[in-house]
């Protein structure tokens, strides 16, 4: 039977074998792993994997997309709310910081954690990336 930690360790391996760097959150309650990129719309972004203990299931998120100020919070929210009718694997929401975030739940099978860990990075990051822009437009224009 998998574990959390287990399944960090597939991922871990998908990424070493794709010389791509990332950070164990130590401190983290349960394993997770931070990977940050430098993407084609937006200067950076965090991707955090979170393993639950009973080794069948995983979070994942994104660090803040984009802040938004207090005035735009209506539109913001026009604007995530197409990004989720719009994008599929991902839920973009408002945080308690008024930043824009954007997470997603997995259900893991043992022998392809690390690559079905590595697809929704990248899905997430693809997302991301297409949706910072409309997110721009709307806090800006």
């Amino acid at each position: 039977m998998a574990t959390g930690a287990a399944n960090l360790i597939a991922f871990q391996t998908a990424l070493d074998q794709r010389n791509i760097v990332y950070n164990e959150l130590e401190n983290a309650k349960i394993p997770a792993v931070r990977i940050r990129y430098n993407m084609e719309n937006m200067e950076r972004i965090d991707v955090f994997f979170w393993f639950d203990q009973d080794g069948e299931t995983m979070h994942f998120g994104s660090g803040v997309l984009a802040h938004v100020p207090e005035n735009k919070t209506e539109v913001a929210l026009r604007a995530i709310n197409d990004a989720n009718v719009n994008y599929r694997w991902l839920t973009f929401f408002l945080d308690k910081d008024n930043d824009i975030v954007a997470s997603g739940d997995a259900i893991l099978s043992p022998n392809v954690v690390g690559d079905t860990c590595y697809e929704l990075l990248n899905r997430t990051l693809s997302i991301c990336d297409e949706a910072y822009s409309n997110f721009m437009k709307a806090i800006w224009a």
